[in-house]
């Protein structure tokens, strides 16, 4: 029995060593409103020293620093999940963060005041994340060639200082870009809500991260709804730490959030459900999209196993 004991002591300071020489989990996103929840659970201090949410300058840094393995969760739009399971990389989704609807938007320079208008303009874009599908989809409902527009590839932190300096004629971008082409007179011609469930945000994890970091995982959710919490009970204290960190005003941060839908705990284990699940059913119909529109090189993409509901509370 001494021996057993012993062992089981030595057994439990080697998984908590091991444990701790993991480090914390490194969760990575885009400055976008439907993410603020995972950086006020940091500041909130649900995460402890944990889990690490680290902010990128856009959702192309994001992806490449998940593919190279720098980063153990990725705050993806579907869209992004179907490109990187088309490079064979083994991601589940862990979380819807939020639908939206409205928050993703095309702004243009007046006199263009409608998609008919964009023909022969630039469009600053960025090329590798969900901007490209927004295009993609509003030249779809307008009836517009790809070819009929010149489409500039610009980061999100790019974009603002390209519209300012004449470089583009329209963006298509998000919060707090969006707020900011407003101000400087632009004319919002298209959002998401013409979309509606196509531009959904999760969070995206390597299956082999998901059986190492259990516990960390089911923390990360935890502290989510408690941030989600957080932003419904206390919405004044939130929407000024929320403003601090996108440099627009408590204000801006409200109207922003009204373009988004966090799915309660209830609503998305239904979303997330069922086989296939409402996701997975939105997932195929992106791959459909993006295949007709020439967004994908290949046509086998793996759409089993997609989600897994074991972190929702």
């Amino acid at each position: 029995m001494k021996q057993l004991t012993s062992f089981l002591i030595c057994f439990s300071l080697f998984c908590a060593a091991s444990t701790q020489a993991a480090g914390p989990l490194k969760v990575g996103t885009t400055l976008w409103p439907g993410y603020e929840p995972l950086y006020l659970a940091q500041h909130n201090g649900y995460y402890d020293d944990r889990i690490r949410v680290i902010n990128y300058p856009s959702a192309s840094e994001v992806i490449r620093s998940f593919r190279n393995q720098a980063l153990e969760v990725a705050a993806l739009t579907l869209d992004e999940v179907v490109l990187l399971r088309e490079s064979d990389i083994d991601v589940q989704i862990i979380l819807i963060c939020d639908i939206s609807d409205g928050a993703d938007s095309i702004l243009a320079r007046p006199p263009i005041a409608s998609l008919a208008d964009l023909k022969g303009h630039r469009i600053a874009v960025e090329s590798a994340a969900v901007g490209a599908y927004v295009l993609t989809r509003a030249l779809e409902i307008g009836q517009i060639a790809l070819a009929d527009v010149q489409p500039v590839n610009r980061e999100n932190n790019e974009q603002y200082q390209a519209y300012l300096d004449n470089e583009v004629d329209a963006v298509v971008t998000y919060e707090p870009v969006r707020s900011q082409l407003l101000s400087a007179g632009a004319t919002e011609i298209f959002t998401s809500r013409q979309i509606p469930g196509e531009v959904v945000d999760i969070l995206a994890v390597e299956r082999s991260v998901i059986e190492r970091r259990q516990q960390d995982l089911t923390l990360l959710i935890k502290g989510w709804y408690q941030a989600l919490d957080d932003l419904r009970n206390k919405p004044q204290q939130s929407h000024n730490y929320i403003a601090a960190r996108h440099k627009i005003s408590p204000e801006e941060v409200a109207a922003s959030l009204n373009g988004l839908e966090f799915p309660d705990q209830s609503k998305a284990r239904k979303l997330m459900s069922g086989s296939p699940s409402l996701i997975e059913r939105s997932f195929a119909r992106l791959v459909d999209t993006m295949r007709s529109n020439n967004l994908l090189m290949r046509t086998d993409i793996d759409q089993n196993d997609l989600v897994t509901t074991r972190f929702l509370p």
